[in-house]
């Protein structure tokens, strides 16, 4: 699992109530993926980058790398580093390139753990568990 993917993830359980956000992550094994051997294009990683760091919740992202292992994020992104083609580079590496492949996500409101095996979280719930969504 991604950070990327971790920024947008929360418990839907109606336990949770709409709550269950952000998921603490307890990581047992990680993968960090050079980027040389994945291949690189800077200006899409860049673009990229750029086009979803709007919908980033910066100070999760920032919790969750540190959760992994990774202290390097600055604890509030400012126009020096928006701006900057390094920074968002190293950005985008720790975005796509750094897996959770195993541990567990815990719901800060209801303490629900919820599995993370091969890189996969299991979201699986009973009925009974879910909120109550309309189509």
């Amino acid at each position: 699992m991604r950070l990327l993917t971790h920024n947008t993830l929360r418990n839907n359980s109606a336990e949770a109530n709409g709550k269950g956000y952000p998921l603490k992550i307890s990581a047992v094994e990680v993968r960090v993926d050079d980027a040389s051997e994945v291949g690189t294009d800077s200006e899409r990683e860049i673009a990229f980058v750029k086009g979803i760091l709007d919908m980033l919740d910066w100070k999760i992202l920032v919790k969750a790398a540190a959760e992994l292992g990774l202290n390097t994020l600055p604890p509030t992104l400012n126009e020096n580093l928006v701006n900057d083609d390094n920074f968002l580079r190293a950005l985008y590496h720790v975005l796509m390139n750094v897996h959770l492949v195993k541990g567990m996500l815990t719901c800060p409101d209801t303490g629900r753990e919820f599995p993370v095996t091969d890189g996969t979280v299991d979201f699986t719930m009973e009925e009974d568990e879910c909120e109550n969504v309309r189509y």
